[in-house]
């Protein structure tokens, strides 16, 4: 019989690494929807969520527990005098729909979609390591932006992860 090492039996007790998406929310924040603002940990296949193009049909929730992760923290009202309307977190490639100065400045063009590290400014917009988060990654027949937390997010019809 074989004995196991130091190093076996601590790998018992860490956790498989996950894969991040690239796309996700945290739980807590706000989606909009035909019912109004909800938890994205509310939301249910079939839910009507508004989007940029009206209201769309929610066809996916995958759920991902990550731990020991590094996120980013836009804070309240770090974009505008109105968004976001609370701290959102978000995985560092979240792509984020700017239509401010920030589109000129990232893009040269008058709005896009940049991932969210790029807003970083180390102070409003940061890099935070957390022990544990639920990310909610949602998914549409095709590539949509929703609103969350105040915020305009793309949510693309495949899967993504970093």
């Amino acid at each position: 019989m074989s004995q196991l090492s130091v190093t076996d039996l601590l790998s018992l007790d860490t956790p498989p690494r996950v894969k991040l998406p690239t796309q996700a929310l945290s739980a807590g924040t706000t989606v909009l929807t035909l019912d109004g603002a909800l938890p994205v940990q509310f939301l249910a296949i079939g839910d009507r969520v508004i989007t940029r193009a009206g209201a769309r049909t929610l066809r996916n929730v995958a759920v991902t527990f990550a731990h020991d992760v590094r996120l980013v923290r836009v804070s309240a009202r770090a974009l505008t005098p109105d968004s976001p309307q609370d701290d959102v977190i978000l995985p560092p490639d979240q792509p984020v729909f700017v239509r401010d100065w920030r589109a000129p400045a990232l893009m040269g063009q008058r709005q896009g979609t940049v991932p969210v590290r790029k807003l970083m400014d180390g102070e409003h917009i940061r890099a935070e390591t957390f022990a544990e988060m639920r990310l909610f990654t949602l998914r549409f027949d095709r590539e949509e932006v929703i609103y969350a937390g105040g915020m305009e997010l793309v949510c693309s019809p495949e899967f993504a992860f970093a």
